[in-house]
């Protein structure tokens, strides 16, 4: 993480979004998962709370396998969050202080990583979140989970509501994942009526933004590794296209944390945008008009782990709105332009498939 990158991340519309900043004066938070491109949301939105709207700062313990390097801990320090380096498909530690909040929102989302890593996909997941739990539990923290739509699979009602239940296969590649999440949200559901955990989760819709790793492969970094090298982008197509709504960001920041401060024990909330509902050359599309880009694609056919991936996603994000004061205010194009100004200065083309 360099300071230069700070300014991209869309922090005040997270703030504005989120009244209720106040319920984290003077707590304490653990939360795993900061070395991924929405922990590093977090870790931005924390500093700034810490900086410049809570008058008694919260803390906030950052779990990753990966953590920033002395210099940029020293500096995340002074306001007030502490990297600890921990393996999370193995229990975490005993923690002394008082934890006041507890996030697991570790895991391994890219279809191509946990093609590789379908074990630790799975460990991160069930054997994460029970260990967090564990320790919202021994606490008498409040827990949130966060979970993913991949858990409706191919749904047949759009917009989709929390209370649809999906048919998950359990002999694909993708298996790991969805079937992992799922897991973990039975997990959630357990510790909440068997040990009076307060815990809820949040299922999250196509979030994208500053921070995703040229190296992911899902498909807005390769659209934006595509546009460094001016060359076609190839787009797997099978007899249907699929469909996704893409949501900002920061609306999935401040649902998450809208979620962690107001959600209702053993709820599940939609974190996404109901609309537009578009393919990925409709995507591609926009983004030329948006954007002011011309990037062009080709058609070819999907790798294995993308030849049964869900067909439509498009969340109903209205019990999240009326339970949890949702409300996602940075568009489509908005969230596009902040991503392709913030590509454009980082990233380098040289993942482009």
């Amino acid at each position: 993480m360099k300071e230069k990158k700070y300014s991209y991340y869309d922090i005040k519309a997270v703030s504005e979004m989120l009244n209720e900043s106040s319920e984290l004066e003077g707590k304490t938070l653990l939360w795993t998962g900061t070395g991924g491109f929405l922990g590093q949301w977090v870790l931005e939105f924390i500093k700034y709370l810490n900086q410049s709207v809570l008058i008694s700062p919260c803390k906030l313990l950052a779990y990753d396998i990966n953590i920033p390097e002395k210099t940029i801990q020293n500096e995340f320090a002074e306001c007030g969050i502490y990297f600890r380096k921990h393996n999370l498909t193995t229990k975490l530690p005993l923690i002394n202080e008082k934890i006041d909040y507890v996030v697991h929102m570790a895991g391994i989302a890219s279809p191509t990583h946990y093609k590789q890593l379908p074990l630790e996909t799975i460990d991160v997941a069930v054997e994460g979140v029970r260990s967090a739990l564990e320790i919202a539990k021994i606490h008498g923290a409040k827990f949130l989970f966060t979970s993913s739509s991949e858990v409706y699979q191919t749904p047949s009602v759009i917009p989709t509501p929390e209370s649809y239940v999906g048919a998950i296969p359990s002999n694909n590649e993708r298996s790991c994942y969805d079937v992992s999440k799922l897991m973990a949200e039975n997990l959630v559901y357990i510790y909440s009526h068997n040990f009076d955990v307060d815990a809820c989760t949040v299922r999250i819709f196509n979030s994208f933004g500053v921070g995703i790793q040229e190296s992911d492969s899902r498909i807005l970094p390769r659209i934006a590794s595509a546009a460094k090298t001016r060359n076609k982008i190839k787009i797997y197509k099978t007899n249907i296209l699929p469909t996704r709504t893409y949501c900002p960001s920061a609306n999935t920041i401040a649902g998450i944390f809208k979620a962690l401060i107001n959600g209702k024990k053993s709820e599940i909330y939609n974190i996404g945008i109901s609309s537009p509902e578009i393919s990925v050359n409709e995507l591609i599309e926009k983004i030329n008009d948006t954007c002011g880009i011309n990037i062009q694609y080709e058609y070819v056919s999907p790798t294995s782990v993308y030849i049964d991936e869900p067909l439509r996603r498009c969340p109903d994000v209205s019990k999240a709105m009326s339970e949890i004061g949702y409300n996602p205010s940075v568009s489509l194009d908005k969230g596009l332009i902040d991503f392709f100004n913030w590509t454009e200065a980082t990233y380098t083309g040289i993942n482009h498939p």
